[in-house]
């Protein structure tokens, strides 16, 4: 009996963890996407992309066979990409917001790591 208990609290305790790490694992760009007042037509359009770019973006990370370099190159790609499909969908003042918002997190992040 308490070793059932005690494995209940380690799962409860491991499914917890999981749920909290996914939902602060939301990527970046979808970040940056909430915050641009979608029309209904555009988030049926932009979520697709968002997903495509976490699920690329997270595929990158864990590829070992890359080194850190080659990550970073393709994860430049990716971003690149992910960014022209969402021009595509987003109206000027919105693409204009995007980038302002990709322009605040870089410099955060240049004064994280001077």
């Amino acid at each position: 009996m308490k070793k059932t208990i005690a494995v209940l609290t380690v799962a409860c305790a491991l499914l917890g963890a999981t749920l909290a790490f996914a939902k602060q694992a939301q990527s970046a760009t979808s970040r940056r996407v909430s915050q641009l007042d979608l029309s209904a037509d555009q988030k049926t359009k932009v979520d697709p992309i968002v997903a495509e770019d976490a699920k690329k973006l997270r595929a990158l990370r864990e590829d070992a066979t890359l080194s850190a370099d080659d990550k970073k190159a393709k994860e430049s790609d990716v971003r690149k990409d992910t960014d022209a499909k969402l021009k595509a969908v987003l109206t000027d003042d919105q693409w204009k917001k995007y980038q302002e918002l990709k322009s605040e997190k870089k410099a955060g992040s240049k004064k994280k790591n001077p």
